[in-house]
């Protein structure tokens, strides 16, 4: 496979990646410079459909132990149960790679816009492998009352710093670079929000009169009475 810095490797077997999930607090530069070579799509996706299936199940205890679920077990009995998608695994399963796969790809370009020469393969595997051990132990901290919310906080902070450090590192950038690539999408998303948001306000504001003319007449055509 070709690498970001242009050499060929094998990939690691499937079963060692699980294994480096363990590192996750010794991902430095050089931890990701030497795995950037080893780099696979098969090592990517299927622990990211492990992660979909863990995020679901844990899902599933959050709302088990929620004070929500107790309040309306305690009310309501076990109806609350059946809104449940029965299909959520499958969903999960077909979500998470999506959405994984979309937020490194707007990495991907923001790096390409700000001269890199990485590859997106290699930054989907290098982002993957503290992503995923990172994700499940903060889902595991949000069942954590009060405190967990804090703890998921502090982890979700540290996932950038290891983000940015496996973005200088497949793209051959400086600390500056990478943080930029980083947030570029992020602030992009925001804009894009917020101009949605604005344009939906306009509109809204605009149609706002027309529709209350709207209404007001069917209010009144129901009122008339029938000759």
């Amino acid at each position: 496979m070709e690498t970001s810095s242009g050499g060929t490797s094998s990939p690691r077997p499937l079963g060692e990646i699980f294994g480096l999930w363990l590192k996750v607090f010794q991902m430095n530069e050089p931890f990701f410079a030497a795995e950037a070579p080893m780099a696979s799509n098969g090592n990517t996706l299927v622990p990211l459909l492990v992660y979909a299936v863990v995020a679901v199940f844990i899902g599933f205890i959050q709302r088990a132990i929620g004070f929500r679920q107790l309040f309306l077990q305690r009310y309501f009995g076990n109806s609350s149960n059946a809104n449940i998608p029965i299909c959520l695994p499958l969903v999960a399963l077909v979500a998470v790679p999506l959405g994984y796969y979309i937020g490194i790809g707007l990495i991907h370009l923001a790096a390409k816009i700000l001269g890199g020469h990485g590859s997106f393969g290699t930054l989907a595997y290098l982002v993957a492998l503290f992503y995923i051990p990172l994700g499940i132990v903060g889902s595991v901290l949000g069942l954590i009352p009060c405190l967990g919310a804090l703890l998921s906080l502090a982890v979700a902070i540290y996932s950038i710093i290891l983000a940015v450090r496996a973005i200088k590192v497949n793209y051959q950038f400086t600390t500056g670079r990478a943080v930029g690539a980083y947030f570029i999408p992020v602030a992009v998303i925001f804009v894009v929000i917020f101009l949605l948001a604005v344009v939906v306000a306009v509109i809204i504001a605009l149609l706002a009169p027309s529709m209350g003319n709207i209404f007001s007449n069917i209010i009144n055509g129901m009122g008339t009475p029938v000759p």
